[in-house]
């Protein structure tokens, strides 16, 4: 099974390099993945980056006070929940208390590094993913028991890392990276404003309570523009009859917080449409959660 390692800055790349090597002691039918490692060189970062992630089966985000807000933690973590199930991405922390993780990742089911219990936990559900390849419970917990103090103890080191007095930005992918990735999100969006037009005809096309609801599309903006704050205001704007609460975003994803979400059969059908006109309009994956209900629907790129 392979398993991406997410990181960004100093602390949480040490934290990706050391569990590449302690997880396959550990379970040795697990194969970790990260870019500092096992990117060739002389190959793109970032398509290399999007085709492991597309091959994984499990995701680890490591997460420390100085990352936690990073936008490229917090794009790879919704570009793994995208490509995965969220249940099977992981944000593992060190130096930092779950309440403290704000923004996308506090949606995801988080493990604290320094409790024993949690990080078994984590490993067992591993293991529960390998079907004929999982170990037996016992030789599992032989094997954690054996690996657990000396996690624990590069963990420690880890921690007492001196973090520069500056703060700088995050040197984990070059310059070029981030070149490559604004190119692709202005092709990306160059596609959606040319898609915003034959998107609003096919809302005309529907009557009833999508009828209701694309009035109230039509006197929001036509045209997405480039900044979030304006695809916020126009997600707010078209789901208002459902009580917004937040609109947040990791890399081409959406992520909205509402009071309510219909229930019947038809209302709901009739909910999830409108999400996916929202997505279509906006270009991007939307995804809608009302306490523990989530739809999630892609934008057709």
């Amino acid at each position: 099974m392979k398993v991406f390692l997410s990181w960004s800055g100093d602390r949480s790349k040490a934290m990706a390099e050391f569990l590449q090597n302690w997880l396959p002691d550990v379970i040795q039918a697990i194969n970790p993945w990260i870019s500092s490692q096992n990117i060739p060189q002389g190959s793109r970062p970032l398509p290399s980056i999007a085709d492991e992630l597309a091959s994984c089966n499990f995701g680890i985000v490591c997460v420390t006070p100085e990352n936690r807000s990073a936008e490229w933690i917090n794009f790879e973590a919704g570009a793994l929940s995208k490509a995965l199930d969220d249940s099977v991405v992981i944000p593992l922390l060190l130096g930092i208390e779950k309440a403290q993780v704000t923004g996308p990742l506090s949606q995801f089911q988080m493990t604290l590094s320094e409790k024993k219990d949690e990080v078994f936990k984590l490993v067992s559900d591993m293991n529960g993913r390998l079907g004929e390849l999982a170990l037996a419970p016992d030789r599992l917990d032989r094997s954690f028991e054996q690996n657990w103090p000396s996690l624990m103890e590069q963990l420690k080191r880890i921690s007492l890392r001196t973090l520069p007095q500056d703060p700088q930005p995050d040197k984990g992918r070059s310059a070029e990276d981030l070149m490559e990735e604004v190119l692709l999100l202005a092709r990306r969006q160059e596609r959606r404003l040319a898609d915003v037009e034959s998107s609003l005809e096919s809302l005309k096309a529907r009557d009833g309570f999508v009828r209701n609801a694309r009035r109230s599309l039509s006197q929001k903006e036509a045209v997405v523009g480039e900044s979030r704050k304006h695809q916020a205001n126009a997600i707010m704007g078209w789901l208002k009859e459902f009580g917004v609460e937040s609109v947040q975003f990791a890399g081409d994803s959406a992520f909205v917080k509402l009071k309510s979400i219909p229930e019947g059969k038809e209302e709901n059908e009739d909910f999830i449409a409108i999400l996916g006109e929202v997505a279509n309009n906006i270009g991007l994956t939307v995804t809608a959660q009302c306490g523990g209900r989530k739809y999630t629907h892609d934008w057709p790129f």
